[in-house]
């Protein structure tokens, strides 16, 4: 609590002060309240001052009063119009017209100008050409642009609506102050934050009074390593790095221990974060998504800069015109890029998102949809994600196992003494017993060490009634056990010998074996001069006395067995990372028939301390993380090393937790999922939130990532293989023909038409065989699948050639006639086959007997079809393409290759499944 008097506040503004000279304070209604205004003169260009210290910005658009008992609702009201809710841009729907100008640069629309450009630049300009050309860059930009905007906005409202609360003291009507949980949206400068272990920092802040505080600034720095904030300045260090400031926060940091108060500075894009925010998104590792769609961009560049040269000389030597050769070659590089591609992923990925939405699920980074169809190994928090995170106080007892009330008091009175928001052990523990809130317990509170996950304990320091201090300590048993030199035997004191200790481990472990997790309580006497160091956690809490042992149970989820079968079934493997007791672990494990044997070899489980032993990235360390399903008593950075190690053994890895100490592991993992009644730096942590505790969530969202994942890899593999298939076309013609066997309009026409055709493949159905199992991006297998359906796909362009050459006599370039003809042939057959694929290619079935197409997809096909053959009919379009009605004969012969490309197809599909196990 702030304290009464206005002493505190002003010296925290004199601090401000330090960082600009500029602030000039002023009392302006008495010793409570106190603004800061901007000076008139130059602002310093001083970092620290530019990033966080600084409220004259706001100040110069809202009088930046704020009392010490909060802001009052109108002010709070007039300050979001003036700086907007706290939001970063990169949450923020993007404008219309920024993500028009990123979609208008693409090569497709830049080489289509630059022909429209040259068409009415050249002696005859035709201007029916360039009308065309712009018409069909508007169509290209227009789809594009609908697909993409309209899944933008849609995924950011999905993700908006995922709420982070944060508590701050705001005067209430009558002016008397209240603590209020208000969303972080609202908060402005000048509110008066209060955090806790594990909130996430909502806005840049300065430090007013603190207890105990530890902050992660990893999502800043790198740095594992919490640091230490109070509210001492540094104004005075010149050699005081930004992030070594011990009374400033910032925003996206984490606390890990202890409370605090803070003044808010700045919020939304004025906040430091808002500077490094692409810095800090490359920090994040690649995901499973990421490097699969790098690796098909290395490979579609491999294949430009391998075939393009090629047809460019092949061209040339033919023409002898070679600057018409280097205009088709460029339009072939052009024709291998699938330019719907960022327009099509984003849809699938958008209609993810909304799918898992209507089943509890809000996605927060699209790309983790498509991980959580590739997933093959789930790790798992235990508390709160497989238990019902209901934790109950069930046992208080002396060392030798007999009821005690005198340790259920000193647990209480260390419960009560912790600051901040209570833990699920200190709620169940104050929730036991109906004791008297206002009681003092063994007296009151000097000081306090809060609970880390390095530790595993805290303590408080009480002064007794006979003027004493006594240090109260709670924690893991092995932990605290550890630091004990004594026991407590009835009322007497004895050395804690190797006989009592071994009897005591006894004792828990029996306990652990029925499911309980041991908590150990001890005591120590301490001297005045012992509160003289200012880093109490250091040593003081160590010589203690047990005097005795608390016992809790969380029981597991309803669903969880249920769900942890199907994702087995799925090809999911489930593994639990658990901070807690490696034999609580192992019961709820049992319960849930995670595991089934007892004996600790066949279950393979191991526990942080024996991990540690082995040194990461080694052999051995792959195969334990490879092998064990249990891990248990890991601190946060293990639980990051084992996911890591996972990713780097090939695995496609999920990790479910809604703790502080999940943080590091959610955020390595391709799929981070939290739940939204967890804390909220795991929240932010996290791709995935469930807004309901429910196992069977996770089920729905592995089926729905598979289907997202399975029509995004449908549309690579058709887009690839056919263009990759017209390119070798192109380059057999080349060789044999006297004319190229399309012109580069043509070529682009008919692959914006391919393109569009399958711009419904997001709303495609996958068939059930493919969701059986988990699906991975495999280079190597897009790169075999192109090579065999490419060259088949080709065949059928021979025999269309070969028509043209033989039965139509097209064997010169002396018959324009007879060569647009012969471009209008290929183009008619081209389009037609490579729209006809979509349906053969989606499916490892029988297409229409076994296999159906959505309806969307069946449609948008369809109408392509319709319009590509109409096309030739109608000059207004042909005449700038150049070309010609096709013999009536041809439509004969084109039916006949249609259907002879279907039975050719689905032969090698059958061929290719048999000899390499899979298809899509």
């Amino acid at each position: 609590m702030l304290p009464k008097n206005g002493s505190l506040f002003k010296s925290a503004l004199h601090r401000v002060k330090e960082f600009d000279p500029n602030v000039e304070l002023t009392q302006v209604t008495g010793a409570r309240d106190w603004q800061a205004a901007p000076a008139l003169g130059p602002r310093s260009s001083d970092a620290a001052l530019q990033a966080y210290a600084s409220m004259t910005q706001t100040a110069a658009l809202a009088r930046l009063q704020t009392s010490m008992s909060g802001l009052t609702p109108e002010e709070v009201l007039v300050r979001l119009k003036v700086r907007g809710p706290n939001l970063l841009s990169t949450v923020k729907p993007p404008r219309w017209w920024q993500l028009l100008l990123s979609i208008l640069p693409n090569p497709f629309n830049i080489l289509l100008a630059l022909l429209a450009i040259i068409s009415v630049a050249t002696p005859s300009p035709s201007w029916s050409t360039f009308i065309l050309l712009i018409v069909m860059i508007v169509i290209s930009c227009a789809v594009r642009f609908w697909q993409e905007y309209r899944s933008t906005v849609a995924a950011i409202r999905l993700q908006a609506s995922v709420s982070t609360n944060v508590r701050v003291r705001r005067q209430a009507h009558g002016g008397w102050a209240e603590d209020v949980i208000v969303d972080e949206k609202t908060l402005v400068p000048g509110d008066i934050l209060l955090v806790d272990p594990g909130d996430s920092v909502a806005a840049d802040c300065m430090v007013l009074e603190t207890s105990s505080l530890q902050v992660s600034q990893s999502s800043l720095t790198g740095e594992s390593e919490p640091l230490r904030k109070t509210n001492a300045s540094q104004g005075g260090k010149e050699d005081c790095g930004l992030f070594e400031l011990e009374n400033v926060l910032f925003m996206g940091t984490s606390v890990i221990s202890g409370s605090a108060t803070a003044l808010v500075l700045r919020t939304g894009d004025d906040a430091f974060i808002a500077t490094i925010m692409k810095q800090l998104n490359k920090k994040r590792p690649l995901n499973s998504f990421q490097k699969g769609i790098r690796n098909v961009t290395y490979m579609m560049m491999g294949f430009m800069a391998v075939m393009v040269p090629i047809v460019l000389i092949v061209s040339g030597k033919v023409t002898h015109n070679w600057a018409q050769a280097a205009l088709f070659s460029v339009s072939v590089a052009v024709g291998l890029v699938p330019e719907m591609l960022p327009a099509i992923v984003n849809a699938n990925l958008a209609r993810g998102a909304f799918a898992l939405a209507k089943k509890k699920a809000i996605v927060k980074r699209l790309d983790s949809i498509q991980n959580l169809g590739g997933m093959s190994v789930l790790c798992s928090d235990k508390t709160g994600t497989l238990t019902k995170d209901e934790i109950a106080l069930c046992h208080h007892v002396d060392p030798s196992g007999e009821k005690k009330q005198e340790v259920y008091q000193l647990a209480w009175t260390n419960a009560s003494n912790q600051s901040g928001k209570k833990n699920s052990i200190d709620s169940a523990i104050l929730e036991h017993s109906s004791i008297d809130k206002n009681d003092p317990g063994y007296g009151t509170k000097v000081a306090e060490i809060p609970f880390n996950f390095e530790t595993r304990r805290s303590s408080c320091i009480i002064r007794t009634p006979t003027n004493k201090l006594l240090l109260i300590c709670k924690g893991a048993f092995e932990e605290v056990s550890l630091l004990c030199t004594h026991v407590r035997v009835g009322d007497t004191v004895v050395i804690l010998d190797s006989h009592r200790r071994q009897e005591l481990i006894k004792r828990a472990a029996a306990f652990n074996a029925d499911g309980y997790r041991v908590i150990a309580v001890a005591t120590r006497e301490i001297m005045d001069h012992d509160m003289d160091d200012v880093d109490l956690s250091k040593g003081l809490d160590s010589n203690m006395i047990v005097e005795g042992l608390l016992t809790f149970l969380d029981p597991p989820k309803d669903d969880a067995k249920a769900s942890i079968q199907r994702l087995q079934e799925l090809g999911v493997e489930v593994k639990v990372l658990t901070g807690d007791n490696l034999g609580v672990a192992l019961k709820v494990c049992r319960t849930l028939e995670l595991i089934k044997e007892v004996d600790e070899e066949e279950i393979q489980a191991i526990t942080g301390p024996d991990l540690a032993k082995i040194e990461e990235g080694t052999p051995e360390f792959l195969r334990v993380v490879k092998h064990c399903k249990i891990f248990a008593k890991l601190t946060p950075s293990q639980k990051g090393q084992v996911i890591m190690s996972l990713k780097g053994a090939g695995e496609v890895v999920g990790m479910l937790g809604d703790g502080i100490n999940d943080c590091v592991a959610l955020r390595f993992a391709d799929a981070g999922i939290s739940v939204d009644s967890g804390v909220n730096v795991a929240k932010d942590c996290a791709d995935v939130i469930l807004t309901q505790k429910s196992l069977s969530i996770i089920v729905d969202c592995v089926m729905t990532g598979r289907i997202t994942q399975g029509n995004t890899i449908k549309y690579i593999k058709m887009v690839a293989s056919s263009n990759f298939g017209n390119v070798f076309t192109i380059l057999i013609g080349s060789c044999w023909l006297p004319y190229d066997p399309m012109t580069a309009l043509q070529i682009l026409i008919q692959n914006l038409l391919y393109d569009m055709s399958q711009i419904a493949i997001p709303w495609d159905r996958m068939d059930p065989e493919y969701l059986t199992t988990p699906q991975r991006w495999d280079a190597r297998d897009l790169f075999r699948f192109i090579l065999v359906l490419g060259p088949t796909s080709s065949t059928i362009d021979m025999c269309t050639f070969a028509v043209d050459w033989f039965y139509y006599g097209v064997r010169s370039t002396e018959d324009v006639y007879a060569v647009k003809l012969a471009h209008t042939h290929w183009f008619l057959e081209g389009l037609l086959t490579q729209t006809l694929i979509v349906h053969l290619l989606r499916t490892a079935k029988v297409p229409v007997l076994q296999s159906r197409a959505a309806r969307p997809l069946v449609l948008s096909t369809l109408v392509i079809m319709v319009v590509g053959f109409a096309i030739p009919f109608i000059p207004p379009f042909a005449n700038p393409l150049q070309l010609v009605r096709p013999r009536a004969s041809f439509i004969g012969i084109l039916a006949a290759e249609l259907a002879f490309y279907c039975v050719e197809v689905q032969l090698v599909k059958m061929l290719y499944i048999r000899l390499f196990g899979r298809w899509l």
